[in-house]
């Protein structure tokens, strides 16, 4: 019997604690078998194109509506902007992928969801190169990273579960054919939240808008990291920004929140500017700015209450990335903390 579904709700399945824990355990077992020796990285977005100074800066005159939480008066937030690609190998940036857009804001007061950041005065917010999540809902992600699908270095076996699973899951095949795609300049795309978040009371999905053309080309010759040569060329000589947007749900069928595979279309929930992220000119390449880059850590929760992830592929998020962070600092002997907008290179 289809559910009778309502604006701004969640409908969390009763097995996602369980699911959660399951996820952890396997991803963990993921990374201790591929990072045997040596450094232990992300289990995704393992490559990291630079991590960017930027500044974010909510619009004046904001209708009382859109005056919620980091939106609540104008003022200029300093930024971290991690790049990346978000495969299980730093792989060459011609391969079709989906891209990342991780961006840290500080100087944002108030208690945060994360229980281990509760005082802290960052927040985040994060964003994929494509408009929808990888799956529906948190059981089937599970079901994609145990199926092999995401193991780097595959065995038979895993051809053969992963084959099946897509065959089980054809949405999911679908979603990922259209996601993996090649892009030329990262400082020129259109950014996505993917999944649903609270703002104040109601349900929206951020964008981000560029301020540039999108005029770039794909090199015929591209190098390993083309991404990151064009990204510290062009911050060299100039600036760049980008429009922050949200939508608003309008239809809880057109629009839901559990199911992270359906795109909001924009013709029925148009995008509002509310801020504005600038990023100046500035060299983005020494070892120590790359070693920062490794060392962020980002999560939808580490966010205001006002700015709640929704949906069920957020709400596995919330466990999973902490762990895994924590997992890998802990492994990496490198403290798990916050930056700071004055960090030196």
């Amino acid at each position: 019997m289809k559910r009778n579904l309502e604006l701004n709700t969640e409908y969390p399945a009763p097995d996602e604690p369980e699911i959660t824990e399951k996820l952890i355990v396997l991803l963990k077992g993921i990374i201790e078998q591929r990072y045997f020796n040596g450094l232990t990285y992300r289990d995704v977005h393992v490559k990291g194109h630079a991590a960017v100074r930027a500044e974010f800066v909510v619009e004046p005159n904001l209708a009382s509506e859109f005056r919620v939480g980091v939106f609540s008066e104008p003022r200029t937030f300093p930024a971290w902007i991690r790049f990346s690609n978000s495969n299980q190998d730093p792989a060459m940036d011609i391969k079709g992928d989906i891209r990342g857009f991780a961006m840290k804001i500080m100087g944002v007061e108030g208690e945060k969801l994360l229980d281990t950041q509760r005082d802290a005065s960052t927040h985040d917010f994060i964003f994929l190169s494509t408009n929808v999540f990888l799956t529906k809902d948190a059981k089937d992600f599970y079901e994609l990273v145990k199926s092999g699908a995401l193991n780097h270095r595959k065995s038979l076996a895993d051809y053969l579960r992963t084959a099946k699973y897509f065959v089980t899951h054809p949405r999911v095949g679908v979603g990922l054919l259209r996601a993996l795609r090649k892009f030329a300049n990262l400082l020129e795309m259109r950014w996505f939240s993917a999944t649903p978040y609270l703002f104040g009371e109601r349900a929206v999905k951020y964008g981000l808008k560029s301020w540039l053309e999108q005029k770039t080309e794909l090199p015929k010759k591209p190098a390993n990291n083309f991404l990151r040569e064009r990204l510290k060329e062009h911050l060299a000589r100039e600036g760049a920004g980008f429009d922050f947007m949200v939508q608003f749900q309008t239809d809880p069928y057109r629009e839901p929140i559990e199911d992270s595979l359906v795109p909001w279309k924009e013709e029925n929930a148009p995008f509002q500017k509310l801020a504005t992220i600038r990023i100046p000119p500035q060299s983005i390449d020494s070892p120590a700015q790359m070693r920062f880059c490794e060392n962020l850590s980002f999560n939808p929760w580490h966010c205001l209450q006002e700015h709640r992830p929704l949906g069920s592929a957020n709400r596995v998020r919330k466990a999973v990335y902490l762990a895994i962070a924590e997992f890998r600092h802990s492994r990496n002997g490198v403290p798990t903390s916050e930056p700071t907008p004055d960090a030196s290179f």
